[in-house]
């Protein structure tokens, strides 16, 4: 009897995060994931540091009042086109590099990016011979691609990528 009284608050702590986990990763469409896009995103992946931990306290709160709704330096600008595709204009890439995500299925996105764009930003447009050639196509593949897409809550997006998830907070207003 005391065994099951024990096990009754870890049930309960399953049950609930099940439900928070099936809300996020099993009810995806692309409504979900498009309705209320809009706006100016963090780009948050790039607190992460290489030890894996969590970042220091205050670090996002500061990264919001440096960031959002300043000029030059800006996050990511999602805009919806419709009930299944949106674009983000990449952060910090001066309106220049401008993605496209267009809904396949579930949480499943096509992303597209304009290529002579991506390789004029990221300075591959000037690199000749056989290393520019496999550098564009290396960055091409990396960012025309298939990503799952995933609300964590309605200022939290992940975007996710083999071996990789980025997240996205939202701007404050």
């Amino acid at each position: 009897m005391l065994a099951l009284m024990a096990a009754s608050p870890a049930a309960a702590q399953i049950e609930d995060d099940f439900a928070e986990a099936n809300r996020i990763f099993g009810q995806v469409s692309a409504d979900s994931v498009v309705e209320d896009i809009e706006g100016e995103w963090l780009p948050l992946s790039v607190l992460s540091n290489a030890q894996g931990t969590d970042p220091d306290p205050g670090l996002i709160n500061s990264l919001i009042e440096r960031i959002c709704g300043n000029d030059p330096v800006r996050g990511a600008l999602m805009t919806a086109l419709d009930g299944t595709s949106f674009e983000m204009v990449a952060a910090n890439s001066g309106g220049e590099l401008v993605y496209r995500f267009d809904w396949i299925a579930g949480s499943q996105f096509h992303r597209n990016v304009d290529p002579e764009a991506l390789f004029r930003v990221f300075k591959f447009d000037t690199m000749e011979g056989e290393n520019g050639v496999a550098m564009r196509a290396r960055a091409l593949e990396q960012n025309s691609s298939r990503v799952d897409l995933f609300r964590v809550s309605p200022d939290l997006l992940a975007m996710v990528t083999p071996g990789r998830a980025e997240l996205f907070g939202r701007c404050p207003e």
